[in-house]
C-alpha cells in the first residue's frame, strides 16, 4: 500500500469505526425487537389454543344441556339468536343457499350485477334475490336500447310446503357447517324424505396424520417440522377432530351432491340405484372412537346381494373418488394440519349398525356388580 493510501485510510477510519459502531447498535435493537415479536406470537398462539379449546368445551356443554332443536322454527330461532356473533352479515347461510341451489345471484341477475347492486349487499339481501330466482318469484322487461332484462322481485311464498322443505334444509345445513350438529334432533335429518325412505348407516374405521405447526425458534435458524402424527378412531374422538372433519365433509360437496350425495355418481344396477335414494359422508362416534359413516338413505329393504353391491360402491368411493380428494386436503385445528383417511389399506371394513356391534362385542369388558350390593 503506498503512503497516500495509507494516509488516506487513517484519516477515513474514525467515521468508519462510527459508522461500523452504529450498524452493531441497530442489529441489536432488531435483535431485541425479534425477541419481542417471538414472545408476542406465542403468547397469542396459546391464546388461540386456549379459546379454541374453550370453545369445544361450551360445544360440548350445550349438547349436554340444550334441547334437541327439533322444528325448522327451532332452527331459525337459533340462527337467529347466534347469528350477531358469528354470522353478523349472513354470508354463511347465503353461500349455504348457493350451494344448495346452484344459483349464482351475479349470473342470474347480469344487468343487476353490472350496476353494482351486489357490491355492498350482504349476506340476507343476497339470499332474498337467490331465493326470488329458485322460486320463479321474478318478472322481468327489457332495459331499453339494451339487450339486457331488468329484474322485478316478487314475493316467495314463504307458506309453499317447497320453500318450507328449501328453509329446513338450509337452516339445518347452516347450523351443521357452523359447529352445532350435535343439537339437531335426529329426526330433522333428510326431513320430508324421511318419511318416504329408512336410513342405513355403514360404518368404517378412520384414521388420520396430524401434520403439527413447525415451533417458533431463533431467527437464524430454520424451523424444524416435526414428523407427522399417526391417529386412529380413538383419537379422532377429541370434539375439535370431529367438527373439522364435519366442516370438511360440508366444504367437499359439490353442487351435483346437493340432491343425492354420493349417489350422483353411482352407475351400478338400476335396482340400487332406485332403492338408494342417496349416500351422504359423515362420521359418528361409538365407544369413544369416531368411524366414518356413510348415510343411505334407502326405500324398501335391501336385499344381500343389494346391500354388498351398495357396499362395494362406498369402497370404492372411500378409496379412489371422493374419498382420494378429501384426504389430500388439511383441515384446521388447533393442534395442526390433520389429514383424514375414509379408507385405509389394512383392516379395513365396511358394516351395518347391527354387524359393527357384533364384531365390537367381544372387545368390550362386560359390566361388574358393585362389590357389596347388588348388580343394577
Amino acid at each position: 500500500m503506498r503512503l497516500r493510501d495509507m494516509l488516506r485510510a487513517i484519516r477515513e477510519y474514525p467515521a468508519a469505526l462510527a459508522e461500523l459502531r452504529r450498524t452493531q447498535q441497530a442489529l441489536e435493537r432488531n435483535e431485541q425487537t425479534c425477541a419481542a415479536l417471538r414472545d408476542e406470537a406465542g403468547e397469542r398462539a396459546n391464546h388461540e389454543r386456549f379459546l379454541t379449546r374453550q370453545l369445544a368445551a361450551v360445544q360440548t356443554a350445550l349438547v349436554g344441556f340444550c334441547p334437541r332443536l327439533s322444528s325448522l322454527e327451532d332452527m331459525k330461532r337459533f340462527y337467529n339468536t347466534i347469528s350477531p356473533s358469528v354470522d353478523p352479515q349472513g354470508f354463511t347461510l347465503y353461500h349455504m343457499a348457493e350451494k344448495l341451489t346452484g344459483i349464482d345471484v351475479s349470473s342470474f341477475f347480469p344487468y343487476e350485477d353490472s350496476r353494482g347492486l351486489f357490491t355492498e349487499a350482504d349476506g340476507r339481501q343476497l339470499l332474498r334475490w337467490l331465493t326470488a330466482a329458485d322460486f320463479h318469484a321474478v318478472d322481468w322487461s327489457i332495459v331499453p336500447g339494451t339487450t339486457y332484462e331488468r329484474a322485478a322481485l316478487r314475493e316467495v311464498d314463504t307458506a309453499a310446503p317447497e320453500y318450507r322443505e328449501f328453509e329446513r334444509q338450509l337452516y339445518e345445513k347452516t347450523l351443521e357447517r357452523m359447529g352445532f350438529q350435535d343439537i339437531l334432533a335426529p329426526e330433522q335429518k333428510m326431513g320430508a324424505v324421511k318419511e318416504q325412505v329408512t336410513e342405513l348407516r355403514l360404518y368404517s374405521p378412520l384414521s388420520a396424520e396430524l401434520v403439527e405447526e413447525a415451533p417458533v425458534r431463533d431467527w437464524i435458524e430454520e424451523p424444524e417440522p416435526s414428523p407427522p402424527q399417526s391417529l386412529t378412531g380413538d383419537e379422532l374422538s377429541a370434539p375439535e377432530f370431529r367438527a373439522a372433519i364435519l366442516r370438511g365433509i360440508e366444504d367437499e360437496q359439490s353442487p351435483e351432491e346437493a340432491e343425492r350425495g354420493l349417489m350422483a355418481y353411482f352407475y351400478g344396477s338400476d335396482a340400487v340405484n332406485e332403492k338408494v335414494f342417496s349416500v351422504v359422508p359423515s362420521v359418528e362416534e361409538a365407544d369413544g372412537s369416531l368411524y366414518g359413516v356413510a348415510v343411505c338413505q334407502v326405500k324398501g329393504k335391501l336385499a344381500p346381494e343389494e346391500l354388498a353391491e351398495l357396499k362395494e360402491y362406498c369402497i370404492s368411493q372411500y378409496a379412489d373418488g371422493w374419498g382420494e380428494g378429501y384426504e389430500q386436503r388439511p383441515r384446521k385445528t388447533s393442534y395442526g394440519d390433520l389429514y383424514v383417511s375414509f379408507w385405509q389399506s389394512k383392516d379395513f371394513f365396511i358394516l351395518t349398525k347391527e354387524e359393527l356391534e357384533t364384531k365390537r362385542a367381544p372387545s368390550r369388558a362386560p359390566r361388574q356388580p358393585n362389590q357389596g350390593g347388588d348388580a343394577r
